[in-house]
């Protein structure tokens, strides 16, 4: 199979995909960052000041979103400053993620340009709609209509996570990144921006729920995993806010239950 053909494409354009995002799998993955887990640890510690630029933009993330509904409000355009920062941070979290999976070895550095390691664009929206650039209102719509898609990323996401995992013993072993592995982190990936693009207005087009389906038999089971993961933390959530709940009803219990102090016999006698 060739990565990015012409047909491949032809089909992303018919699903209406977005964003356009491109990486070519890695054909010579490094094996100590394959060492499972702690090579994994090791990538953490190395991006640990990466992380806190990452922070930083999560921070001001909110207000250039606040600032960018007004814009549509009033104007009915997408305000440029807006649409280039989160661009960019897209570009910026895509590039730390390609890097966790092990889809490149190339260190994300602290820009928020694609540095040459993929390709992922988002079209600028030319008419957003006003009435989902409400301030708040137009958001918490938002979050609502995604939550199927939502529960769907995160099935997409615990998913990648086994394939991750798994990757690190076939690179350790054979020194090979399984094709399968690799579109699925890819298709894991997209999917997660498809839905912050949709968040914060980029795109008024509901995300799409198709991914690649190359070696089903791979990517079925690791969507099978990954949704039993998210029902397994579900119902550890359920289990915790109950026993919670009991520990409340206990200590309530305790501290308004009244005692019986027997009276005390100073008489004397005995």
């Amino acid at each position: 199979m060739s990565y990015g053909s012409s047909m491949e494409e032809t089909k992303v354009k018919k699903k209406n995909f977005y964003p356009t995002f491109k990486i070519a799998p890695n054909k010579n993955p490094n094996r100590f960052y394959a060492f499972p887990f702690f090579g994994f640890l090791f990538k953490l510690i190395i991006l640990f000041p990466v992380f806190i630029e990452a922070i930083f933009l999560a921070i001001i993330s909110p207000f250039i979103l606040m600032l960018t509904w007004f814009v549509i409000s009033f104007t009915g355009n997408y305000w440029n400053f807006g649409y280039t920062f989160f661009l960019g941070l897209f570009r910026f979290s895509t590039k730390i993620g390609v890097f966790l999976y092990g889809i490149t070895d190339k260190y994300p550095g602290f820009s928020l340009a694609t540095d040459g390691i993929f390709t992922l664009d988002i079209a600028k929206p030319t008419n957003p709609n006003r009435w989902l650039a409400v301030p708040i209102v137009g958001f918490v719509i938002r979050l609502v209509l995604l939550i199927p898609y939502h529960i769907f990323s995160q099935v997409m996401q615990n998913g990648a996570g086994i394939a991750m995992m798994l990757s690190w013993f076939t690179i350790l072993f054979q020194k090979s990144f399984p094709e399968s592995f690799y579109e699925f982190e890819h298709d894991s990936l997209r999917v997660g921006i498809a839905a912050n693009a949709y968040l914060v207005g980029m795109s008024d087009s509901y995300p799409n729920f198709s991914i690649s389906m190359n070696h089903q038999t791979a990517k079925i089971l690791l969507i099978i995993a990954g949704a039993l993961l998210v029902a397994a933390n579900w119902g550890d959530s359920m289990m915790t806010e109950e026993r919670r709940d009991r520990s409340s009803d206990y200590q309530y219990e305790y501290n308004n239950s009244d005692y019986y102090t027997p009276p005390v016999d100073d008489s004397g006698s005995y």
